[in-house]
Order: C-alpha cells, then sequence, then structure tokens
C-alpha cells in the first residue's frame, strides 16, 4: 500500500516579502513561485501488514516573480500568453512550483477568475510540472468594523477532484543554528560569555540608563513624543480661544450692521418727512399769495367799475401803474409776514 503526502515550506524572508509587497500596493498582485521539490520515499515492511510505502513530498519555496501586469500574462477569454510566460520563467534557474494572488479586502475564498487561471496556468505547464504538485498562494487582507484590528490571511492550495484543498505550510526561520548543527560551539546569544558582558558593561555608560537598563535613546524618543504631545494640546486650545473670539467678534460686527442699518433708515425717514413738511408750506404760502393777488385784482375791477359808473373812468396806463402798485405792496407784505 503506498501514501503520498505533501509537506510545504517557505522561508520567512520569501513570505515577509510578499507582504510587504502586497500591503504597500495599490491594487492586486500576481506572480510565480519558485523553489525546489524533494520526494522521499519510506519503504515499510512487516510481517503483519506486508509492504507498506509512504512517499512524502518537500516542496521549499524560496523565490518569487511577479508580474508586469496581469493582462500581460492571460488574454480576456483566459487563456495564457505562452510568450510572456517564457519570458518570465527563463529569468530564474529553479523549478516553477505555483503561483499567488494577492488582494485587498476580500475573503479568503479562490475566486471564479483565480479558479479558471490555476486551470489555464497548468495546462500551459502540464509538461513540467505535476497538476497535482502545482500550488497556488492566496494572500487577503481585512479589517474589523471598527478598524482597530487589521487582519493578513495567507494559504497555499493546490487543485485536487476539481476543488481548491488547502494545503499545510511552514514558515521555516533561522532560529538558534545549535539545533541545526551548522557548528558544534553554542550560539554567542544564548551562552552566558564573559567578554560579551564586557563588552555589554562597556557601553552601557553610554547607552543604557542605570539602574532600569532602559536605552538612552529610548527616553530621548519618549520625552520628545510627550514634548509634542504638550504642545499640540497647547497649539489646540488656543485654537480654540481663537475660534470662540472670531465668533463673538463676527456677532458683534452683525449686530453692528444692523444698528447702522437702522440708524440710516430712521435718518431717510426723517428727511422724507422734512421734505414732505416743506413742501406743503411752501403750496400754502403759494395759496395765499395767489388768493391775495386775486383779491387785489378783484378790489381793482371793482374800482374800476365804480369809477366807471360815476363817470370817471381810468386810463389803462393809470390803470396799470395802479396794479403795479399794489402788487409791490402786496409782495411787500407776504416779505413782512413771512420773515
Amino acid at each position: 500500500m503506498i501514501y503520498v503526502s505533501m509537506s510545504l515550506y517557505i522561508d520567512g524572508s520569501t513570505l515577509s516579502a510578499l507582504c510587504f509587497k502586497h500591503l504597500y500596493s495599490n491594487g492586486s498582485q500576481f506572480g510565480f513561485l519558485f523553489g525546489m521539490r524533494v520526494n522521499q520515499t519510506e519503504n515499510r515492511i512487516s510481517d503483519s501488514q506486508g509492504h507498506l510505502s509512504n512517499t512524502n513530498t518537500l516542496t521549499y519555496v524560496s523565490s518569487y516573480i511577479p508580474w508586469s501586469g496581469a493582462d500581460s500574462l492571460y488574454h480576456r477569454n483566459g487563456l495564457v500568453s505562452m510568450k510572456t510566460m517564457n519570458t518570465l520563467l527563463q529569468q530564474t534557474n529553479q523549478i516553477l512550483l505555483g503561483w499567488y494572488s494577492y488582494r485587498h479586502n476580500s475573503k479568503f475564498k479562490p475566486s471564479l477568475k483565480e479558479y479558471n487561471l490555476h486551470t489555464n496556468l497548468l495546462k500551459a505547464v502540464s509538461c513540467v510540472v505535476c497538476p497535482n504538485d502545482f500550488l497556488f498562494l492566496l494572500c487577503t487582507t481585512s479589517c474589523s468594523e471598527n478598524n482597530s484590528t487589521h487582519i493578513l490571511n495567507h494559504g497555499f492550495m493546490q487543485l485536487l477532484d476539481r476543488q481548491m484543498t488547502e494545503v499545510p505550510m511552514t514558515v521555516v526561520n533561522l532560529g538558534d543554528t545549535t539545533r541545526k548543527e551548522y557548528h558544534q560551539i553554542g550560539n554567542a546569544t544564548v551562552t552566558a560569555s564573559l567578554r560579551i558582558k564586557h563588552i555589554l558593561d562597556n557601553h552601557r555608560e553610554n547607552h543604557l540608563s542605570s539602574p532600569s537598563g532602559q536605552m538612552k535613546e529610548v527616553q530621548k524618543v519618549l520625552l520628545l513624543a510627550a514634548t509634542l504631545n504638550n504642545g499640540m494640546k497647547r497649539m489646540a486650545s488656543e485654537v480654540v480661544e481663537s475660534e470662540t473670539l472670531l465668533k463673538q467678534l463676527t456677532d458683534d460686527v452683525c449686530v453692528l450692521k444692523q444698528l447702522i442699518t437702522q440708524s440710516e433708515l430712521q435718518e431717510l425717514f426723517a428727511l422724507s418727512s422734512a421734505s414732505q413738511n416743506e413742501t406743503q408750506d411752501i403750496l400754502l404760502e403759494r395759496k395765499e399769495k395767489d388768493l391775495e393777488e386775486n383779491q387785489q385784482l378783484e378790489l381793482f375791477i371793482n374800482t374800476f367799475s365804480a369809477s366807471k359808473h360815476n363817470g370817471s373812468i381810468l386810463s389803462a396806463s393809470d390803470l396799470l401803474v395802479a396794479i403795479d402798485e399794489k402788487k409791490k405792496e402786496t409782495q411787500t407784505l407776504w416779505q413782512m409776514n413771512k420773515n
């Protein structure tokens, strides 16, 4: 009986580089994943179970090549451009392991576009990659409702029975070299060496503050942050006070404008009333003057009629002279009454 399993490993530097590029990008990111693949077969022969064979495929992802543009690699109908793909694959000598897709603010689930693209890529690289070994790395970002927690979901998948199945992933970091058997001497970071203690003691006075042991640069940064915070608070209070004073001044200006408008209206009303009174006085004086002139004319007409009746008719020139004298007397009396 034969059992087949897959173990996937990716180093921390490659994963962090992919995540960093994704977080600081404006849109979705696509690219190929490269590394190496090792097949380990373990045979067990026993009297009770017979022959057992376990095949474990170890996949190590160590590099990637981003696509210059998603539209340049495949067409609108989903077909892959072999020319563009071969150009990208010629840039490295490592084995093609799969591809990755990074997108923002979406669910951690392969989309229909990604499923079709994965299928078309499998057809394009079927001659060099086994369909079950072709991997797909999906990475999505999301945040909580109050934007307090940002989540970066990532995971590897492979196509099995027309379904995308997740593959367990292990992030490999350097860690302690003593456990990896790089050398026989212990790591300096975990060894209590007098030389290291001596170096730390020499630099303690310049970089560390006793007795807390906190770095002086950290204290300076904290002091700078506190000073900036206090300065910002003072500036904020000054801005609030200035805005309040500006509002009060604006209200006072509006009140003064209303008072000026009311006073101008009152002056205009007073001037119009005075002009109306003067006009009425002038008309009344003219009316009185006309009345007096009419009375004088009637008097002269009566005098002329009387003189004609008595037989002593005045000449026209004498009558005009008398009328002029009466007019002058009337004007003189009118001026005296006016003064």
